[in-house]
């Protein structure tokens, strides 16, 4: 089979998320044929009966822990390596279970390996934190224990981490029999699908006092997509006390044991572990001290070379991935390489119609000059010859001008000595007007003075006027039949009355 893409069928890919949202509407229909590509992780299951024609195993997301069911036939089955990154075409089953519940199982007909042994981001985690916790060290778990009984000042204090609700918790009890008396056990439930307080409480019971810290829950379908998470595994590798694992089943590959100080393959297991350290402690408790070392001794060596075991495994399995990288990095090299002649060559031919491209344009530009430079020509004698027109009237008007300026001048200069003239003549008058205006100031100063005495005169024949009107009446008074007098008076006033009207 290819380990390459580049013959692969060109069809559209799907991860085993996107196609339970996309067959939910063939579910409603009823129907569930036609071929379909899946890209992800091959996982083969253990404990299936090797004479079966057909396995169920799964196809894994890249990126995520959901899977999807897979049915093929042992020949196909045997071409496929687990963990490997692969591309499935098949045809849609679906599969009803008595509870109700219909499984999608995609029946296999075809595939194309992409890559052998791939290794997503979260397992490239899960060997660091491995690394690290071999680095660090196992604890001897079974020494530490054994040493707090053998000594028998106080009990080994253990935190028991188990699931809500769980069924495993007779088994354990079944496995530890009489060893509780030799142990303080403090339980602590959580529900092991939140990863989130399983880590916490993980964290929390590192800094209590404990001598150790175990872990239980019984195997099964997804008993590692709980415990083996990173976030998990990491927390675990922090720890400072040391850490039993008593998770899964048997057969079950689990990663948890591998980052564990000590582990067993059931929770009754790790009961019976308790119990031989019990079984253990209390007989070396009876033998010497010696005895006791050397059983010591022994694990410890044997708990080293298991670890070395793995560190070389380890070594292995980085020099294969190495190994690859390096093949991986060669055939991107030279597929560089392929591509970089490929883009000379198009440069290059891109280079010559660039370059026929610019001569075509070229001549077209040199045509369009020739031609604007002829309507320039032809628009620069037009404007010449209009510059000469206006030059020629330009100099008429400039002698039209002239000559009419020689006339306002004259005219000027003719009105200006009738100005002078007649601002003498102006002047003369004015100074005439003057000594007139001087001599009626005097004559009506003297005529001021005439009828100032004139009135003064007319006041005072007013009051001989009215003095002799007195006159008059007293007489009228006294001698009314005195007509001489009357005449008399009457002349009298007559004569004032005309003294009066000249005056005036």
């Amino acid at each position: 089979m290819p380990n390459d893409t580049q013959n692969l069928p060109a069809v559209s890919y799907y991860t085993p998320v996107e196609l339970v949202g996309i067959y939910r509407s063939f579910l409603e229909r009823g129907k569930s044929n036609g071929v379909v590509w899946l890209r992800g992780i091959y996982i083969q299951k253990p404990n299936q009966n090797p004479g079966w024609a057909a396995f169920y195993d799964e196809l894994r997301d890249v990126n995520t822990n959901v899977t999807v069911t897979l049915k093929i036939n042992r020949q196909d089955r045997s071409r496929l390596q687990s963990n490997s990154l692969v591309q499935v075409g098949g045809i849609i089953e679906l599969n009803p279970f008595t509870n109700g519940t219909i499984q999608i199982v995609v029946n296999v007909t075809r595939f194309e390996i992409v890559k052998d042994q791939f290794i997503t981001e979260n397992e490239l985690k899960l060997f660091d934190l491995r690394k690290k916790k071999l680095a660090s060290g196992l604890k001897n778990v079974k020494a530490v224990l054994s040493q707090i009984i053998i000594e028998g000042k106080r009990k080994p204090k253990v935190a028991l981490i188990l699931a809500q609700g769980t069924r495993t918790q007779g088994d354990f009890e079944d496995g530890l029999r009489a060893a509780r008396a030799s142990f303080d056990f403090d339980e602590t439930r959580v529900t092991f699908t939140q990863t989130e307080a399983l880590c916490n409480i993980i964290r929390s019971l590192d800094g209590q006092g404990y001598d150790a810290i175990a872990i239980y829950r019984g195997g099964g379908i997804d008993s590692n997509t709980d415990v083996d998470k990173p976030e998990v595994i990491e927390a675990v590798v922090s720890l400072r006390t040391a850490f039993i694992s008593g998770v899964g089943h048997r057969p079950e590959t689990i990663f948890l044991r591998e980052v564990a100080d000590y582990w067993t393959s059931t929770p009754q297991g790790l009961g019976q572990y308790f119990s031989e350290i019990h079984e253990n402690a209390s007989a070396m408790r009876n033998n010497s001290r010696a005895a006791l070392i050397e059983d010591i001794k022994k694990q410890f060596i044997k708990q080293i070379e298991d670890a070395n075991k793995k560190n070389k495994e380890l070594l292995e399995q980085v020099g294969k991935l190495n190994k690859q990288a390096e093949e991986q990095r060669k055939a991107n090299t030279e597929n560089l390489k392929k591509i970089q002649e490929e883009n000379a060559k198009a440069h290059q031919k891109q280079l010559e119609e660039n370059k026929k491209n610019l001569e075509a344009q070229q001549k077209k530009n040199d045509d369009a000059l020739a031609k604007v430079q002829a309507q320039a020509k032809e628009q620069m004698d037009k404007s010449n010859k209009q510059n000469e027109e206006l030059q020629k009237k330009i100099t008429e008007l400039t002698k039209t001008n002239s000559e009419q300026m020689g006339k306002l001048q004259g005219q000027l200069k003719k009105q200006t000595e009738e100005n002078a003239k007649q601002a003498k003549d102006f002047k003369e008058s004015l100074t005439k007007m003057q000594t007139t205006n001087g001599e009626l100031n005097k004559s009506l100063q003297k005529l001021t003075a005439q009828n100032t005495q004139a009135a003064k005169d007319l006041n005072d024949a007013k009051d001989r006027q009215r003095q002799l009107e007195r006159q008059l009446e007293e007489a009228l008074k006294k001698k009314r039949g005195c007509l001489g007098m009357v005449t008399t008076v009457v002349t009298l006033i007559g004569l004032a009355s005309w003294i009066v009207c000249i005056l005036i």
